[in-house]
């Protein structure tokens, strides 16, 4: 049999979903992008174009005064910015001038290239507005003052701690209760922060102290309560009447570095030294076989008056140290003296005759 042709199937048409116009004028930014750009400042216009100049090689002593002043010959001097150390602060030898017109810089760049100034050649060189990227006039460093007057440059990290030390030494009543306030403040804000935890606060809450006004009553009372307490210390002072021994007893019982008081009881004492060495070489003269009788007991002596201990030197004002008696060489007692002046006159004999012939020969 002959093929047959089997009828084509007829093409049914769907309905096509509408599509979506998309429009391209959108740009897709994420919440994050958003936050981030609600939170950026607004770029301000640019504004006209300026000049800026780089110096290299600068001798030192050059510093922001003398290079405004001597940029100032060209043109005028908007801005300019010495690089600094922020460690030290002090200069690294190059700097950035701006000024108000480009031309005036190209020209000031071209003049003061290798330029001689005090023995280092400058180096200058222009910038033009498009390749000013960023701003060449921040710093952070800031300028202070010290203590001898004198203007320095320190980092701006330094400068909020001599701040903040000086702010704290300042103890006047109303930097306190400043200091004391935000503390507390500081304290309620962690309280609340940790309030979940049961975590307490209000052990280390000291509150300020406030001083109240003095009224005239009060003024009185304290001004009578400290006359009475006067009155009273007067009349204690009044009771106690000094006496001379006090007065002197530092002169008296003590040495002085003075060298002008002389103590009548001493003298006396030397007296008897003498009269007794006098004596014992008296009785030494005498015939040792003779039996003396011992020398009476040295008289004891009279205690020392007031009277006599204030006797000074006539033509002297100070007060002398007391001076040691000497020590004498016959100050032994007069018997042991006796005894010994015998038993050396019995070894001292004279030898028999005929032993004395014998002797010679």
């Amino acid at each position: 049999m002959p093929p047959v042709k089997k009828p084509k199937a007829q093409k049914i048409e769907k309905q096509s979903t509408p599509k979506k116009t998309i429009d391209k004028t959108k740009d897709v930014v994420s919440g994050q992008l958003k936050k981030k750009v609600a939170k950026a400042k607004p770029q301000k216009p640019k504004g006209p174009e300026r000049g800026v100049v780089i110096v290299k090689h600068l001798p030192h002593g050059f510093f922001e005064q003398q290079l405004r002043q001597y940029f100032r010959q060209f043109g005028r001097v908007l801005r300019v910015r010495l690089a600094r150390s922020l460690r030290t602060g002090n200069s690294k030898g190059y700097a950035f001038v701006e000024f108000e017109y480009p031309e005036v810089a190209k020209v000031a760049a071209d003049t003061m290239d290798n330029y001689l100034m005090f023995q280092k050649v400058v180096k200058a060189s222009y910038i033009p507005p498009e390749k000013q990227t960023f701003n060449f006039f921040r710093t952070s460093l800031k300028k202070v003052i010290n203590k001898a007057g004198k203007e320095i440059y320190v980092s701006d990290v330094t400068k909020a701690t001599q701040r903040s030390v000086k702010k704290q030494n300042n103890w006047d009543e109303s930097a306190c209760q400043k200091r004391t306030v935000t503390n507390l403040n500081k304290i309620k804000k962690l309280q609340e922060k940790y309030k979940d935890l049961g975590i307490d606060f209000n052990n280390l809450l000291v509150e300020p102290v406030k001083k109240t006004k003095k009224t005239p009553e009060a003024t009185e009372a304290a001004e009578a309560s400290t006359s009475k307490a006067a009155g009273k210390k007067q009349k204690q002072s009044s009771k106690k009447e000094p006496k001379l021994e006090d007065l002197l007893g530092t002169t008296i019982n003590e040495d002085s570095d003075d060298e002008d008081y002389v103590d009548a009881s001493e003298d006396e004492s030397e007296l008897e030294v003498e009269e007794e060495e006098t004596e014992d070489s008296e009785d030494a003269s005498d015939d040792s076989d003779e039996e003396e009788d011992l020398p009476p007991p040295p008289k004891k002596k009279n205690k020392a008056t007031l009277e006599d201990k204030l006797k000074r030197k006539p033509g002297t004002g100070g007060v002398q140290k007391k001076k040691q008696a000497p020590t004498a060489k016959g100050n032994k007692n007069a018997a042991t003296q006796k005894l010994q002046l015998a038993a050396a006159k019995s070894l001292a004999k004279p030898l028999p005759k005929g032993k004395a012939k014998k002797s010679k020969k």
